[in-house]
């Protein structure tokens, strides 16, 4: 394959499960899935190599969707909106991109955008338009992520 993960990660393990259909849209299907995987070989990303470390993945649970024509033909696949960043060991990346990570490769496709922080930020400030996360006084005492909205995942 052209990012080489199927040859670094031999054997990946994709738990799938959840199925259950859009109660708006029955030509829609819901589904879940987490991936494992060790990285046992090389990863040859384009010619770039990033040596096997060993590391096994574990993705957080991400959820995924499948539409359908009524004759059967899929005209929409969503894939791998992360169900809780926290999970996992991968910073919140799951699929291919939790791979990747493993692998080295610190792609900024995660949680941690400071632009995206700055904007739910200067929401809150300026109100009416919802919330992002819960107010402080509302965490409970066990929760101890710092993280709020798009911050970088502090898990790790």
């Amino acid at each position: 394959t052209g990012l080489g993960l199927r040859e670094a990660f031999p054997k990946i393990e994709i738990d799938t499960f959840g199925y259950t259909i859009d109660p708006e849209n029955p030509y829609r299907c819901f589904y879940f899935q987490r991936w494992r995987a060790a990285h046992e070989n090389d990863l040859d990303a384009y010619g770039d190599i990033f040596p096997a470390t060993g590391t096994e993945a574990e993705t957080p649970v991400s959820v995924f969707s499948v539409v359908w024509t009524p004759e059967g033909k899929v005209i929409y696949e969503q894939v791998g909106a992360v169900v809780d960043r926290l999970e996992g060991n991968t910073q919140g990346k799951a699929a291919v991109f939790g791979l990747l990570h493993t692998a080295g490769l610190k792609l900024a496709a995660n949680p941690g955008d400071g632009v995206f922080a700055f904007i739910q930020r200067l929401g809150h400030v300026l109100g009416g338009r919802g919330r992002s996360w819960s107010r402080k006084n509302d965490i409970p005492a066990w929760w101890v992520s710092k993280s709020r909205g798009a911050d970088a995942s502090d898990q790790w």
